[in-house]
């Protein structure tokens, strides 16, 4: 779910140039006390139409500190000073840019002249405080207790300012004590409560911003911010149906905000089961655009949205729109990715699929050796590295002896369940599980990286199977096992993986899954042998199967990939949904008939019962969303003619 913003009481210390920068502003400061990492794009943007707004020059040069990019930040604050030479706020940023550069005399001289301004202000005093002594050249300044005696007590008013300020240059600690000062002065402060859950919802505490949200409700239950900013943190808590309910609270308090109605469109959209969840989805973000036509997030969604259902034209086109006002939108590059892969434009696709690291989905990896983005290894040690799930892995492990014929040690570090069948393949010098320590390497990529190093476009596909073989060990232990039955023997998997745990994982297996019950058809086919491989729960159905089906099941015997690859290699053809199975056989040259939910993988591309990436593999893909039964009648009728 993209992160609502948060709601702020706010204001800015200069007046704007007109009322679209004080709009544009004010959208930019919430923006970026929300944690929004892509809101310097909209300061430019204000800037571009008001160069002379001192408040957008001096957040400009504040990110750009954030950045760590003082002498830019310097610049930035500098010239906001020249327009408005009496704002304390922005001496007190100069002298934080002035001590990130080591500068420190510079420094406690703004800190100095933005007390000289405002006396009161705590945040100027408190960075004086922690300055080394001043030199001799500013001693005759007014001392620190000229200030502490001039200085009255603070308000919640002066908390929240500071607490805000110290948010807006990421010192979430601080600001998270400040809110908590103000609340102890007034229990009853719900802007300071909303303001700790925008501190902890950026900490990725979710369970505290939850309890700060609910805080602020039951002193006011009015607060619409606080409904909707408590469903963006729910929702990251994989509590998708509080998310919906407490979205639709939030536009029911304030219909006139777009923001609950982006969230709500995700939310549905991500829950979408049949054609009337989408259309609802879409109606959803259609209503936060009428609101508000520029607004990102529902610009975003209803991309995804159109994703979904295949119209690829226009989710590249909002994709872009979203792009043109946050050129940097993590989401959106990543989202554009999946829609140019799935209509084959893989050369752009690869660069803007770098952005699933920005995106927060995944876990950072470890800095270990230099990023390979290509050049000759010369015998130099690569570790290809897993990151995502097993069939992931086994769709690309293919690149690895490519990357060997680059002149590279090539080690891989996958998943533990993968670890001996992929040890066989050629070319790799090691395997190492994720969960093990290995010798740091020269060079490091992930697997998933690999088409872009490698420019791989439709026609370049490394498409040769067999690419994976099953360890002589594991081939000896099914070899040695009869198979009953005679004819087609057909290996069936029914359901991915569910991961209860993790929200936006299941929503998209239980678009995938099927019932064991819904593979009925298939047990009425004679001169057919089923032969199970399923595992995990899902497995449990064969206790209760379709009356007259039959499932020869050897799972209970399988350690890993490895022995349900030597299985595969058994059989004549595997059935399964979009699940790692499809890749294992697929990667061994085998015959696969893949059942694809509505919405299908980008890696199966459009429209196409074929696939580039496997020779041997078949798609069945869904023509309604939610409806497997006229899948499993087509599937029945190919399977009928094959066994005859």
């Amino acid at each position: 779910m993209v992160q609502a913003r948060q709601w702020w009481d706010h204001g800015s210390s200069a007046s704007a140039a007109g009322s679209d920068a004080s709009a544009l502003l004010s959208a930019a400061i919430a923006r970026h006390r929300a944690g929004d990492a892509n809101v310097d794009a909209l300061y430019c943007r204000i800037l571009a139409l008001y160069p002379s707004q001192s408040d957008a020059l001096h957040l400009h040069g504040l990110v750009a500190l954030q950045k760590g990019l003082t002498d830019q930040a310097l610049v930035w604050i500098r010239r906001a000073l020249r327009i408005n030479t009496a704002q304390a706020m922005y001496r007190n940023s100069l002298g934080e840019a002035y001590r990130a550069s080591n500068q420190q005399d510079m420094a406690s001289q703004e800190y100095r002249r933005a007390l000289a301004l405002n006396p009161s202000y705590w945040e100027a005093l408190a960075n004086l405080l922690k300055q080394a002594p001043p030199s001799p050249r500013l001693s005759a300044q007014p001392p620190l207790q000229t200030w502490l005696w001039r200085l009255r007590v603070p308000t919640v008013s002066d908390l929240i300012t500071m607490a805000d300020a110290r948010l807006l240059n990421n010192k979430l600690g601080e600001a998270r004590l400040a809110y908590r000062a103000a609340i102890a002065i007034d229990p009853a402060s719900v802007q300071a409560y909303v303001n700790i859950g925008a501190v902890a919802s950026r900490s990725k505490v979710y369970p505290d911003a939850a309890v700060a949200y609910r805080r602020a409700l039951t002193l006011s239950r009015e607060h619409a911010g606080a409904w909707n900013n408590l469903a963006s943190v729910v929702w990251e808590m994989n509590d998708g149906p509080a998310a919906t309910r407490l979205c639709r609270r939030s536009i029911v308090l304030k219909p006139d905000h777009p923001d609950p109605y982006a969230n709500l469109g995700y939310v549905v959209r991500s829950q979408a089961q049949d054609q009337a969840d989408f259309a609802s989805a879409e109606a959803q973000c259609l209503r936060a655009l009428r609101i508000a036509p520029s607004h990102v997030s529902a610009t975003n969604n209803l991309g995804i949205i159109h994703l979904d259902l295949g119209n690829l034209v226009q989710a590249e086109t909002l994709f872009r729109r979203t792009l043109a006002a946050e050129p940097k939108h993590p989401d959106a590059r990543f989202n554009l990715s999946l829609a140019l892969l799935k209509a084959g434009q893989l050369k752009e696709a690869w660069e803007h699929y770098e952005a699933r690291w920005e995106t927060g989905q995944l876990p950072a990896v470890a800095p270990i050796g230099r990023p390979w983005q290509g050049e000759p290894l010369q015998g130099a040690t690569i570790v290809l590295h897993a990151e995502q799930g097993h069939g992931d892995t086994l769709h690309f492990v293919r690149y690895a002896p490519l990357v060997a014929d680059r002149g590279g040690r090539v080690v891989l570090v996958v998943q533990p369940a993968l670890k001996r069948l992929v040890a066989q393949m050629p070319k790799v010098a090691t395997v190492h599980g994720l969960n093990e320590q290995f010798p740091a390497p020269d060079f490091l990529c992930s697997l998933m990286s690999l088409p872009r190093v490698f420019g791989t476009e439709l026609d370049s596909i490394p498409s040769a199977v067999p690419y994976l073989f099953p360890p002589v060990t594991s081939i000896g232990k099914w070899l040695g096992k009869p198979l009953p039955g005679a004819g087609l023997r057909v290996g069936l998997v029914w359901s991915g993986d569910p991961r209860p745990g993790l929200l936006r994982a299941n929503l998209t297996d239980r678009r995938r899954s099927m019932t064991l019950r819904d593979f009925e058809p298939l047990a009425r086919i004679p001169n057919v042998t089923l032969v199970n491989l399923q595992m995990g729960a899902p497995a449990t159905q064969l206790d209760a199967p379709p009356a007259g089906m039959r499932l020869w099941n050897g799972m209970g015997e399988v350690e890993d990939f490895a022995d349900t690859a030597a299985l595969i290699l058994r059989l004549d053809l595997v059935i399964t949904v979009d699940t790692s199975v499809a890749h294992l056989a697929g990667a061994l040259g085998k015959p696969v008939w893949v059942l694809s939910r509505y919405d299908g993988c980008w890696r199966w591309l459009q429209n196409r019962t074929d696939t580039p990436w496997y020779p041997t593999m078949r798609l069945f893909q869904q023509t309604e969303s939610g409806n497997w039964g006229a899948v499993v009648e087509r599937v029945a009728q190919e399977l009928s003619m094959l066994a005859a």
